[in-house]
C-alpha cells in the first residue's frame, strides 16, 4: 500500500513537472499580468471615470496584493509595482483613455 501511494506521488510530480515546463511560457508572464492590469485599471478609474482614489483602488484590487504604487498627477500616469515587476499607464485622453508605457 504504501509503495502505491509513493508511486501515484511520484507519478503525480512528473505530470506536474512536465505541465509547468509545457506552459513556461504563460507561467513566467503572470506576475506582470498583476501590476499591469492594476495600473490600467487604476488609471482608467481616476482620469477618464473620476472617481476618488478610494474608489479606484477598489475598482482595481485583486487576489494578489501589489507592493508598490505611485499615482502622478501631473504627469497623470499611475506605476505600480507587483510580484517583482512594475508597469505604468498613462493617461491620453478622453475618448482613448489610459494606455500601458513600454520599458
Amino acid at each position: 500500500m504504501k509503495r502505491k501511494i509513493s508511486v501515484i506521488l511520484a507519478l503525480l510530480f512528473l505530470f506536474l513537472l512536465f505541465w509547468a515546463q509545457w506552459n513556461w511560457k504563460h507561467l513566467s508572464s503572470f506576475p506582470s499580468i498583476i501590476s499591469s492590469f492594476y495600473s490600467k485599471e487604476y488609471c482608467s478609474c481616476y482620469f477618464v471615470v473620476e472617481l476618488s482614489e478610494d474608489q479606484c483602488h477598489d475598482f482595481a484590487r485583486q487576489w494578489v496584493p501589489i507592493s508598490e504604487f505611485k499615482l502622478d498627477k501631473e504627469n497623470k500616469s499611475v506605476t505600480v509595482k507587483g510580484l517583482g515587476r512594475s508597469n505604468t499607464a498613462q493617461f491620453q485622453s478622453k475618448e482613448y483613455g489610459c494606455t500601458l508605457l513600454n520599458d
